[in-house]
């Protein structure tokens, strides 16, 4: 979530029941319990056209906490084409490296930090995007894609920092040409969201920081309602400072 708010992308928080297809993004972290007919929408979703992520950790049990026969995720072992052998859970302190394929498809870069639990899979179709550093799985893929139907399933196979998390879902956001709230990229401590009153559109920009930021608003124009000027172009907020455009 936190790599979406700097952005200034909007997110539902929707419950894995719920109607998928007016999306284009769905993120489904630790999607530990798979319910009945669950597995079947995520799939139709890709098909369609549709982009999936999830994570280690999904896949595991039904609405009754049985464990899936047949091998780990359960039922979106097929949409996201990997085999989950088994999970390796590091103590504390203890951290393994993935390192970015080159001329991947996101055109994702470098190397991050890896922590606490590194599921070990085997490719079933999908491609590696990246690999684990070091240990005795290092080679084996921790970042994946599947290309399924007209869309794709992506897998994240260790609980990453967030580095991992700013990089991946910007490329990802770029790819699927999600809206964000002023056109383009956020500085560091900068939050920018968008509400509606159904006629008119009101950004709502926040500095979190001591120091003046400067943004841009990709060539639209607006009317800062507290002090009722034109803001276009570039607009500065001073430290912790908060404007509302219309």
């Amino acid at each position: 979530y936190q790599a979406f708010w700097e952005q200034g992308i909007a997110v539902d928080v929707i419950d894995s029941e719920k109607d998928l297809s007016k999306y284009k993004l769905v993120v489904a972290p630790m999607l530990y319990m798979v319910r009945s007919g669950v597995g079947e929408n995520i799939e139709k979703f890709v098909q369609n056209g549709g982009t999936f992520v999830t994570s280690y950790w999904s896949g595991i049990v039904d609405e009754n906490d049985l464990c899936f026969l047949g091998g780990f995720p359960g039922p979106l072992r097929k949409t996201l084409g990997i085999w989950s052998e088994e999970i390796d859970g590091l103590y504390d302190g203890e951290t393994n490296r993935i390192k970015v394929v080159g001329n991947n498809e996101l055109d994702l870069r470098g190397e991050f930090e890896a922590k606490e639990l590194c599921d070990l899979i085997h490719l079933e179709g999908a491609e590696a995007l990246a690999q684990y550093g070091s240990d005795f799985y290092a080679g084996r893929p921790a970042l994946t894609v599947n290309q399924y139907g007209d869309g794709k399933a992506y897998y994240i196979a260790s609980r990453n920092d967030q580095a991992f998390h700013r990089a991946f879902f910007e490329k990802l956001a770029d790819q699927l040409s999600l809206k964000r709230a002023t056109g383009g990229l956020l500085p560091k401590g900068v939050s920018a969201q968008v509400r509606t009153d159904g006629t008119n559109e009101f950004l709502f920009l926040m500095n979190f920081s001591n120091q003046i930021k400067d943004i841009n608003l990709n060539g639209q124009t607006y009317r800062d309602l507290l002090t009722n000027n034109e803001a276009l172009g570039t607009v500065s907020l001073d430290g912790f400072g908060v404007k509302v455009l219309k």
